[in-house]
């Protein structure tokens, strides 16, 4: 993966945290051709469409089909220790936006819209929008951050971006398939 695309991935704010209660480990069924899928630290499962292929640890992308582009497509969901992890997602819940106090390489966000969802049994905070500038110089990207509390030291954090505004609603699918196994 090239720096500016690790850059802006990290940019990004999306949160997945938590230890789910015993009853809520069931792998969830993934549908019609999508693929199983686990974070290195087993921690969390979902189900990635075809095409995604493993990037790291929990960090899935998807080249263009069309342009040849590697990083069209990528999404990222991890759990986050709390407070200890803060430090990534610049306060809870993740926004997309950079905050008002951003000085430099911020980022701008228009066209967005926020969701309350429900990510393996947790509630959630999820923004999807167009964003703008920052280290990786994004020129309206279609982009996603989600956030959800699983305890009070754990957090669930996801992120992406998309080659097309509409494939934002292929992410949103991916995290209603996530569950958080420990």
């Amino acid at each position: 993966m090239n720096r500016m695309a690790a850059l802006a991935g990290a940019m990004l704010a999306t949160a997945v945290l938590g230890c789910a209660p015993a009853e809520r480990t069931a792998l969830a069924t993934c549908p019609g051709s999508w693929v199983h899928r686990s974070t290195a630290d087993s921690s969390i499962s979902l189900c990635t469409p075809p095409g995604f292929a493993p990037l790291d640890d929990h960090t899935w992308q998807r080249p263009s089909s069309t342009t040849g582009e590697e990083l069209a497509d990528f999404f990222s969901v991890e759990l986050l220790r709390w407070p200890d992890d803060s430090a990534a997602v610049r306060g809870w819940p993740p926004r997309l936006a950079s905050l008002p106090s951003c000085h430099a390489d911020c980022i701008t966000v228009d066209s967005s819209e926020t969701f309350q969802d429900k990510w393996g049994g947790f509630d959630a905070h999820t923004e999807i929008g167009l964003a703008s500038g920052g280290v990786a110089d994004l020129h309206r990207r279609p982009v996603m951050a989600s956030g959800w509390v699983v305890s009070n030291t754990r957090r669930g954090f996801a992120q992406g971006w998309t080659a097309l505004p509409a494939t934002l609603d292929t992410l949103r699918q991916m995290l209603r398939t996530v569950q958080v196994l420990h």
